[in-house]
């Protein structure tokens, strides 16, 4: 048991690394609906929390379990995204780990490049909520790294949107953290 979470981590994201695409040859939307949502559903780590229809795709929201062992009891909120055109996009997800039976903590929202600006953490984030409420989660924590220094604003508003308090310069134990995010479920 050797390993730290932020090994862990590491090993998963490089099995990440690559931007995961894939082009239908079906156009009928609903059809590949199905066969995505059959995939997830036959994987025994992966539970699907909700369908979503917006602007046009059809968006499968699900919890990825990659820990099976439960040593770090981590866990994945991910997004596959069908767009207009048949092309599903993955690696739009959040990961989280469970500190104790009434903590989590987030410890990122991942949207890259042409996904930012969708609305994709928005449904990561809401879906990380009800997770919590549903599961008698008290607190969801979390920090914002200096490695976001450019877009600290938007970041302030995003968390604090979703009802998180945002507490600027707090603690310097973490070499990278700017700022503390808290949801407190009331």
């Amino acid at each position: 048991m050797g390993e730290s979470f932020a090994d862990f981590l590491f090993d998963l994201e490089r099995q990440w690394k690559k931007r995961h695409y894939s082009k239908n040859e079906i156009k009928d939307l609903d059809t590949v609906l199905k066969m995505e949502t059959k995939k997830i559903e036959d994987d025994s780590e992966k539970l699907i929390l909700n369908v979503l229809h917006k602007n046009g795709e059809h968006i499968i929201v699900y919890l990825n379990k990659l820990d099976q062992s439960e040593i770090f009891r981590a866990f994945f909120i991910e997004l596959k995204v069908i767009n207009k055109k048949g092309i599903v996009l993955n690696r739009i997800r959040l990961s989280a780990k469970f500190n104790d039976e009434e903590t989590i903590e987030l410890c990122d929202i991942e949207v890259i490049g042409e996904n930012e600006g969708r609305g994709y953490g928005t449904i990561l984030l809401n879906s990380l909520i009800n997770f919590a409420i549903d599961n008698s989660i008290k607190t969801i924590l979390g920090w914002i790294s200096y490695a976001d220094k450019d877009h600290f604003d938007k970041l302030d508003y995003f968390y604090k949107k979703h009802g998180f308090n945002v507490i600027w310069g707090n603690d310097n134990t973490i070499v990278n953290k700017a700022a503390d995010i808290i949801w407190i479920k009331s």
